[in-house]
């Protein structure tokens, strides 16, 4: 196809010959785009052997759409990966309008309550308008938004939704945001700590470094997307995840009980002295995550992934390990005082002072690699 027709194709709103375009634009940094169209918001996707810089590309994706003047092209969120990696490094959303009308007027219908603030105070009765739900306003703004009130005093955010928002690098230590929903978040290393998370969703959220020390988690949901309608996986050629990434996160002291994190992926995270009781971390990838001196009494880790874990003084009692992977973990003193170890394996692992009482051990293999067909375990 010659350039004309591509152009032409480009301005008649094509998110093929669009993209074309843009992987010529971004040639010199490595970096290939898809895109799709949908309802007046042009996803992108770009990927490079390295992280795509996200000054360069947005000033060349921004300049570039600028000058089609594609009338069905409202707003663009631009998605940037690393060639092998299923989580965006980050996510930017823009509108095309001009600084004045950046924002597009917005009426709905029935009208909403807006969020009051009174002499600095939130007021959590009023609901806080901000919502991602409408592709025709830039995510940004609510990302903005949240950030001035938090900025003038404001920390009770209960209930708002900032679904797929970026807030990376954000400093929102001891704020309030309750039954909130930040599903498919980018919320790379933001500091949340002494935060109050409960209930609140964090479905396919990016959270890898992020800071949740002593902040209250429980009842959170850190697990799978419950997929439906346009999902965020549907975007044209990216591998974008549908758990939560939580890798080398740190969640120190913090209250995760009957927190969900099926799935989610916890290599290299900090979870030491943390209260997990009753969670959920069915076939979570934990490799490398330190447990020490957690609480995980009646949680359910079946099928998990901890090798190397770190579970010094940690206690397990009552709970299910059943196949869990636990090759070459340190589960020196911890207290399995009736856990499920159903053939879970424990190659390599050590047991030092680990209180095995009552320890269901059908088919488990053991440390020194023999496997063990004993019901239950007897000092």
């Amino acid at each position: 196809m010659n350039i004309a027709n591509l152009l032409q194709r480009a301005k008649q709103g094509d998110p093929q010959a669009i993209a074309t375009l843009m992987t010529q634009a971004l040639t010199a940094q490595g970096v290939t785009a898809q895109a799709k169209l949908r309802q007046g918001c042009l996803e992108v996707v770009l990927s490079g052997a390295t992280t795509p810089d996200q000054r360069q590309c947005l000033h060349i994706i921004r300049q570039g759409l600028t000058r089609l003047e594609v009338p069905s092209i409202r707003t663009v969120k631009v998605y940037a990966l690393q060639a092998g990696e299923t989580f965006p490094e980050w996510m930017e959303v823009f509108s095309l309008g001009t600084p004045e009308d950046s924002i597009p007027p917005h009426t709905p219908s029935p009208p909403r309550p807006t969020a009051t603030i009174t002499d600095g105070v939130y007021q959590s009765g009023s609901p806080l308008n901000l919502t991602s739900d409408e592709v025709d306003i830039p995510l940004e703004t609510y990302a903005e938004e949240l950030l001035r009130r938090y900025q003038k005093g404001v920390r009770d955010f209960t209930g708002v939704k900032l679904i797929q928002v970026s807030l990376i690098d954000a400093v929102l230590n001891e704020i309030i945001l309750q039954d909130a929903d930040l599903s498919r978040a980018v919320l790379r290393r933001i500091k949340m700590a002494g935060a109050i998370l409960k209930n609140a969703n964090f479905a396919g959220a990016n959270l890898i470094e992020a800071d949740l020390t002593e902040a209250d988690l429980s009842g959170a949901n850190f697990g799978c997307m419950k997929l439906g309608g346009q999902a965020v996986n549907s975007l044209v050629g990216a591998a974008v995840p549908i758990s939560t990434n939580l890798k080398k996160a740190t969640l120190l002291r913090a209250n995760l009980t009957q927190a969900d994190l099926t799935r989610a992926a916890l290599e290299e995270a900090c979870l030491d002295q943390a209260n997990l009781t009753g969670a959920i971390l069915t076939r979570v990838n934990a490799k490398l995550c330190s447990f020490v001196e957690c609480t995980l009494n009646k949680a359910d880790l079946s099928w998990g992934t901890f090798d190397g874990a770190n579970f010094t003084g940690a206690n397990l009692s009552r709970t299910n390990l059943k196949r869990a992977n636990l090759v070459g973990a340190d589960l020196s003193r911890a207290n399995l005082w009736y856990a499920d170890l159903t053939e879970a394996n424990l190659t390599r692992a050590n047991l030092g002072r680990a209180n095995l009482t009552g320890a269901k051990l059908v088919g488990t293999q053991m440390p020194d690699g023999r496997t063990t067909l004993d019901k239950r375990y007897s000092p």
